[in-house]
């Protein structure tokens, strides 16, 4: 099964926060949800002392995204081969299973992160500059600045052979 295309699941999510302000008087986020995983978890720390009741659709919200991904993609395997370029060379390839524990342990660290700026990526960039934060737009930026260093100077420093 294909992905939407952008023209279609773009406006689907553009859509999505107003209906979930007007509707539910809640903004779309992923990164809260590590704040009620935390209250489970970790109950004794300050932080996670909080009523969680009124986020728990958060949690399931988070688990209706990672069902509907294993169910699109119909695998129970997460990792993929190794890939080859045009000339049939072996290139690296991020996304192999023995790198899952790496994953795990940076999501919790995206996740702290996430709170700790107030939104994740998704949350500034699409419920923030939707509210015409000023905060968000410029995080916005600065995601954007970080990813295209990151992409262009720092992964073909760490990654050429």
């Amino acid at each position: 099964m294909e992905p939407l295309a952008w023209y279609i699941a773009g406006p689907l999510i553009g859509l999505t926060v107003p209906l979930l302000l007007l509707i539910r008087e809640k903004q779309l986020g992923v990164s809260s949800s590590f704040r009620v995983a935390g209250s489970f978890l970790l109950p004794k720390v300050d932080y996670f002392k909080y009523n969680r009741e009124k986020d728990y659709w958060q949690v399931f919200f988070v688990m209706g995204i990672l069902i509907a991904s294993v169910a699109i993609f119909n695998t129970t395997d997460f990792g993929i081969p190794p890939s080859t370029n045009v000339e049939g060379e072996a290139y690296f390839q991020a996304y192999d299973n023995a790198f899952l524990p790496i994953f795990f342990v940076g999501s919790i660290f995206i996740g702290f992160g996430a709170r700790y700026a107030n939104g994740c990526t998704a949350g500034h960039c699409i419920m923030g500059n939707s509210q015409f934060a000023l905060s968000s737009l410029i995080t916005t930026v600065f995601f954007f600045v970080g990813g295209l260093i990151a992409t262009h100077f720092i992964v073909p420093l760490i990654f050429t052979t």
